[in-house]
């Protein structure tokens, strides 16, 4: 019995693995037939081994890769692979959001047809190994949102082939070769950003005679750039080297960019004018070179920008006159100048900016009244104008607005607040007008403003009694009303809401006790109350409260004080 069921066994073995020969045959028959290529089996082999040795190095929790099955001799039908139609190569491969974690190992050397490489938004972490070397056909390769360290190999890209090369959101380092762009003539965009690249910008970069998009933000990146050379690259279209240690200066010269669109070099270290020509660039949308040593005048050319959306240019050393073209930027949303020293006043143009939606021009040295025709820039939401000599009345048509915040504190305004349109008590959310000259009676409408979470009027002359309808706001985190004259006594239910963190009375000649339902105000962290003619209350504070009555400091204490 044990004898005659070996060789019925070894007759099994030998059917089967003839079935699976012959199987393989008919389907390599099948793939000669329809491709008429006799090479095609040996190729397809070949994309089979890389797509296997690659998926053997990687973790894939959700199995997306179930398909990559080393027993089918036809990647193509697999998914996130595609093949050229033509020729039955694997051509693209697109792994993005997958969940994937590994390395990215050295299997993918044998896709010689690869075009698309595709990993992003992926856990991939390590290193790329030095003797790694993509396809010399490869187009595009997007390796961004991994974890991916390390340096950048020279070799692992060919770069007479690529065309778009996205490597950001990792956490690559060191110094980008200088000769990584020597053979760069087909890129047309290129992201490191959010890396810890350090060094120079490479001066190789300019040899890049196609490039569209250059993105190096958010590195650590340093020394002085040549932007004569960048200003060679005449098809650019955004230049982001924002985030990072980079110095020099701007030379005239940018005009040449025809079709630039963005400019972001905030937060450097760059210096002196900016380009003479730079309005010349009349595509440009977005420009930002905030926190930056940036000084003298801003070109007046930049009058000339008409599709300027967004300008940035903060925290620098401008020293101009405000610029009166400003009303020429007919495109305008979004305005900040704040922390230069411009001087002049904010002409009437302004109005003319329908589309404005932020407007930031805080801590310089403007003088003048704020112009009314702001009232006619219907679509604005914030407002800054704080620190500065601003005079005057507040316009009335500002509290028109549709307007989430208004900061016009530090300046030297007088007169009386406005009350709040309709459309206002829907959208304020943040209203400091503190350290002016404003007198008379606080709006009862401000206790409308149903948004309303940061409420500032100190140091100022009010000569007023606190709204009662100030209890109505369900959202006030923070009310200071310091040093502003105020009189009458605080509504016993300014504390309902369950929101009020901060609340600052002090220096006023406020009367009566401050109301016992302040004590069961939960989210109260800091009370400033001095200054009352009858200060005689009982508190049970929380243990997370600062407490200021007169001389006295209590903190974290359920106390009596007279």
């Amino acid at each position: 019995m044990m004898t005659s069921s070996a060789p019925s066994r070894g007759r099994r073995t030998r059917m089967t693995i003839f079935q699976r020969v012959l199987s393989l045959l008919i389907s390599v028959s099948y793939l000669l037939t329809c491709l008429g290529n006799n090479e095609v089996p040996a190729q397809l082999n070949d994309d089979v081994l890389g797509l296997i040795v690659f998926k053997s190095d990687l973790q894939d929790p959700s199995s997306h890769l179930a398909s990559w099955n080393e027993d089918d001799v036809n990647p193509c039908s697999w998914q996130f692979v595609q093949c050229n139609p033509e020729s039955g190569r694997v051509s693209e491969v697109s792994l993005d959001g997958l969940g994937l974690s590994g390395k990215i190992g050295r299997g993918l050397e044998k896709l010689q047809h690869l075009t698309v490489l595709s990993l992003s938004h992926n856990n991939l972490s390590g290193g790329i190994s030095p003797s790694l070397t993509l396809s010399n056909t490869l187009q595009r390769l997007n390796l961004s949102h991994n974890a991916l360290s390390g340096s950048i190999p020279t070799s692992f890209v060919n770069m007479n082939s690529i065309k778009f090369l996205d490597l950001s959101e990792n956490s690559f380092s060191g110094s980008i070769p200088e000769t990584f762009f020597d053979t760069c003539s087909s890129l047309h965009h290129i992201s490191l950003a959010r890396n810890m690249f350090d060094g120079p910008v490479p001066g190789s970069l300019s040899r890049c005679s196609s490039l569209n998009n250059l993105n190096l933000s958010n590195n650590h990146l340093s020394g002085n750039v040549d932007f004569n050379g960048i200003w060679s690259l005449t098809r650019l279209r955004t230049l982001d080297l924002s985030n990072n240690a980079l110095s020099g200066s701007l030379p005239s010269g940018i005009s040449s960019i025809h079709n630039l669109k963005e400019i972001l070099l905030q937060g450097n270290q760059f210096s002196g004018p900016l380009s003479t020509d730079i309005g010349f660039c009349l595509h440009l949308s977005r420009l930002d070179f905030s926190d930056n040593q940036f000084s003298g005048e801003l070109p007046d050319s930049l009058g000339r920008l008409s599709s300027l959306s967004y300008f940035k240019a903060s925290n620098n050393f401008f020293t101009s006159k405000f610029p009166p073209w400003i009303g020429n930027l007919t495109s305008l949303e979004y305005l900040e100048l704040s922390n230069n020293q411009f001087t002049g006043s904010i002409p009437e143009s302004i109005g003319e900016l329908g589309s404005l939606s932020h407007l930031s021009i805080s801590s310089n040295k403007l003088v003048g009244t704020i112009p009314s025709s702001l009232s006619s820039c219907t679509k604005l939401s914030v407002i800054q104008l704080r620190g500065n000599g601003f005079s005057g009345t507040i316009p009335e048509g500002l509290f028109g607005l549709g307007l989430e915040e208004i900061d016009l504190s530090r300046n030297e305004l007088s007169g009386s607040v406005p009350a709040g349109s309709s459309r206002l008590l829907e959208t304020l959310t943040n209203l400091d007008l503190s350290d002016n000259h404003l007198q008379g009676n606080i709006p009862a409408e401000t206790g409308l403003l149903s948004k309303l979470s940061y409420l500032n009027l100190s140091w100022n002359d009010l000569q007023s009694q606190m709204p009662p309808e100030f209890g109505l706001l369900q959202n006030l985190a923070v009310l200071d009303i310091r040093n502003s004259a105020l009189h009458g006594s605080v509504p016993a239910d300014i504390c309902d809401s369950g929101n009020l963190a901060v609340l600052q009375l002090d220096g006023n000649s406020l009367q009566g006790s401050i109301p016992e339902g302040i004590g069961n105000c939960s989210s109260l962290y800091l009370l400033y109350a001095s200054y009352f003619s009858s200060p005689s209350f009982i508190f049970c504070a929380h243990l997370y409260w600062k407490i200021i009555v007169s001389i006295h400091f209590c903190a974290g204490v359920c106390l009596t004080i007279t």
